[in-house]
């Protein structure tokens, strides 16, 4: 008798206990699903929240604006205007304006990483504009705009041009001794939203950018080109559309008294999906010829990308850490030092398969 007693005062104890934690009861709160910053004036932050409003029938995302001196200020404010409490549990996107990542956004992801609710998987990018005026565009009021640009960077990252960055990546880049991170920089343009290219950063604060275009011999570089058509204009005005079917590139590191030089070997396996000679005749495609220029293209481009990074004292493909990884003397105030002025050689081998007559 006496242990049914005990057993039944521990389940009473049991559940009653269960109502003094906190619950989470979706239609009772406001699911952060997207975030951007803008800098507003000298001191202020203008802060942007998208959430989804769901009711019977019925389901379209609300976008909130408030003025502060940090995120955290930012979200007090806004919650002082919902009906229920925000949460970020949700969080899929944060986005930056361009004028704002220029002073740095350290501060701002470091509160992300502090957060145990968000994962760090979600999407980081730069806005090319305002923040705020891209996430209000009416036209994706009720398709849900944060959870169609995550899903737009996804794809591009699996199948198209971009290299895969997130919140755990960009985290790792900027602690990492020796590389420099990199986000996606996105526009408005007139009614639609664009991938225009690549945000590079030196430490936090972004300091150039490279092009849609210049992407492809980015990721390739990373050795994260999987997939992706890209498009070479040859000698003589010709036209070659390549698509990647594998890459492999391999840095070499040589230390010569102390200072690196590097050879960057970049093979490719394509296939040949367009080819438009600049004369308008039927002919065969040269497989050895074309080969050889697109060779030629791609190590042009990538010296002369490399050579922008120089300029710029930023280091998106690691030049510092590999040479760290190679040499116990490495000082990080010397590498800085010798990086603009750093040997670099790129040796690319393309093979261009399933090739025939075209026109």
């Amino acid at each position: 008798m006496v242990n049914r007693l005990a057993v039944w005062l521990f389940l009473i104890l049991l559940l009653t206990g269960c109502s003094f934690l906190p619950t989470n009861i979706v239609n009772e709160i406001n699911l952060i699903q997207g975030v951007g910053y803008d800098l507003a004036g000298k001191n202020n932050i203008k802060g942007t929240v998208v959430f989804p409003i769901i009711k019977k029938g019925s389901s379209y995302s609300e976008v909130k604006t408030a003025f502060g001196q940090s995120s955290k200020e930012i979200r007090t404010k806004l919650s002082n205007e919902t009906r229920f409490r925000l949460v970020s549990g949700q969080l899929r996107l944060t986005l930056y304006g361009k004028t704002l990542a220029k002073q740095g956004i350290n501060d701002f992801v470091d509160t992300l990483n502090r957060d145990p609710s968000i994962g760090s998987l979600i999407q980081l990018a730069i806005v090319d504009g305002d923040t705020n005026e891209l996430l209000k565009m009416k036209k994706y009021k009720e398709e849900n705009i944060s959870i169609y640009l995550q899903e737009m960077l996804d794809q591009n990252m699996e199948y198209g041009r971009l290299p895969r960055t997130d919140l755990q990546t960009f985290l790792l880049q900027l602690f990492q001794i020796g590389q420099d991170p990199y986000l996606p920089l996105i526009k408005k343009v007139d009614h639609n939203i664009q991938i225009t290219g690549m945000a590079i950063f030196n430490y936090d604060q972004y300091v150039t950018s490279i092009s849609l275009e210049e992407l492809f011999i980015f990721k390739a570089l990373l050795d994260q080109n999987r997939n992706g058509l890209n498009r070479f204009i040859l000698k003589n005005g010709d036209k070659v559309v390549l698509e990647t079917l594998n890459s492999n590139t391999k840095y070499k590191v040589k230390i010569v008294n102390g200072r690196p030089e590097y050879i960057i070997h970049l093979k490719m396996k394509t296939k040949l999906q367009e080819f438009a000679p600049s004369k308008k005749k039927r002919q065969a495609f040269d497989k050895k010829k074309y080969q050889k220029q697109v060779e030629h293209k791609l190590e042009k481009n990538a010296l002369k990308m490399i050579n922008q990074f120089k300029n710029h004292q930023v280091d998106p493909l690691g030049f510092g850490a590999k040479y760290k990884e190679h040499y116990r003397g490495f000082n990080e105030k010397q590498w800085k030092k010798f990086y603009p002025n750093v040997k670099v050689r790129v040796i690319a081998n393309v093979d261009i398969r399933q090739t025939g007559i075209v026109d």
